[in-house]
């Protein structure tokens, strides 16, 4: 296994590999562009300008998001070695081309189609089968933004101009949002995760509860399409997929190729958790099954509100803060809830969102 690791971003997704990469002993730098840093201590931290410093001193280079600007990710795939790889990123950071992908694999989604400006939505919104569509930027735009529900009552002028090119999507019934977490070595060899039950509310992840409540059926359907996706493109570290289950049946909402925020849960709750996972495979280890015992549940911390009381025991309650600033609807850290009893696992954490959401 390599020793000498480089991250692309400095958040909090940052933050939480870089510690996973401290456990292991592994040397970390980190290139810091447009976030402020919350990874001091963690690893020397480069700027922009000292890029080429930052190649020097890694082994094997990932990133903390999708959007970074090419010339960087093609400097580290060439001169060091990227993973996920470039292309990947590329098809997967952009809603249309991870879309299409998905068309080829014979994995569902939504009725969608792209549009570059307001006429060449408005024809395509007479060829959907709902009435409402969700507009959604191709690149970027998470936690409910840089998005828009038109048709009805809800206007397409609503859009801005700068919001084009945008792909929309025909709207469905959500009886419920679903994620899984898969990783895959450089051998091929793959692990998915226990299937995770997300809390929405406005666009953002409120909160998750593993394992999911799913049957057999529908838990291996959700690894099948997550192994095509991984194969399909010689995946190398950890990726999730979100769900969406309509007339109960599977089909994507997104894919993010890194770790993710419905992956949190995992971290204390078994020895493969998502950041220790990705950082190893990106280093050239191979994948380790993630065995979880009894259940686990994932509570987001937004804005400034706190939990009153904990659970108590036998529920053991983990708090990891970001050190970031406060701003309305921001993550500012999460609560992961570990447990021999999934169903009071479950409770405890439904209490929890309440109370905070």
């Amino acid at each position: 296994m390599k020793q000498r690791l480089g991250i692309i971003g400095c958040g909090q997704l940052s933050q939480m590999l870089g510690e996973a990469a401290n456990r292991l002993g592994i040397q970390v730098s980190f290139l810091c562009l447009d976030e402020t840093p919350v990874v001091a201590g963690l690893g020397r931290v480069y700027s922009e300008d000292e890029l080429d410093t930052f190649l020097a001193a890694c082994d094997a280079i990932t990133v903390e998001r999708e959007s970074i600007p090419d010339p960087i990710l093609r400097r580290a795939a060439n001169e060091v070695g990227l993973a996920p790889s470039y292309e990947a990123l590329v098809i997967l950071r952009q809603r249309d081309t991870q879309k299409a992908m998905l068309d080829e694999l014979a994995i569902p989604t939504s009725p969608w189609g792209t549009a570059t400006d307001s006429d060449a939505l408005a024809q395509l919104l007479a060829t959907f089968p709902s009435a409402h569509v969700r507009c959604k930027r191709i690149l970027g735009g998470y936690d409910g933004g840089g998005q828009w529900r038109v048709g009805g009552e809800y206007s397409i002028d609503a859009i801005p101009e700068g919001g084009y090119p945008l792909i929309a999507e025909a709207e469905i019934a959500i009886e419920r949002e679903l994620a899984i977490i898969v990783g895959r070595d450089e051998q091929g060899a793959i692990q998915c995760y226990p299937m995770t039950e997300n809390a929405m509310r406005d666009g953002i992840l409120i909160g998750s509860f593993v394992p999911a409540r799913v049957d057999e059926e529908m838990a291996a359907q959700a690894q099948e399409y997550a192994r095509r996706l991984v194969e399909r493109m010689g995946y190398v570290g950890v990726l999730a997929i979100e769900f969406f289950v309509t007339e109960g049946q599977l089909i994507v909402n997104e894919i993010a190729p890194r770790v993710h925020n419905t992956g949190h849960w995992s971290m204390g709750a078994l020895g493969a958790d998502q950041f220790t996972q990705h950082v190893r495979l990106v280093l050239g280890a191979p994948v380790v099954e993630p065995v979880l015992q009894g259940g686990a549940a994932m509570v987001n911390l937004l804005d400034d509100a706190l939990p009153k009381t904990m659970p108590e025991g036998p529920i053991r309650t983990l708090i990891q803060t970001y050190g970031k600033g406060i701003r309305k609807g921001r993550k500012l850290g999460h609560l992961t809830l570990i447990g021999p009893d999934a169903d009071e696992v479950r409770r405890e954490a439904e209490r929890l969102i309440v109370e905070l959401h």
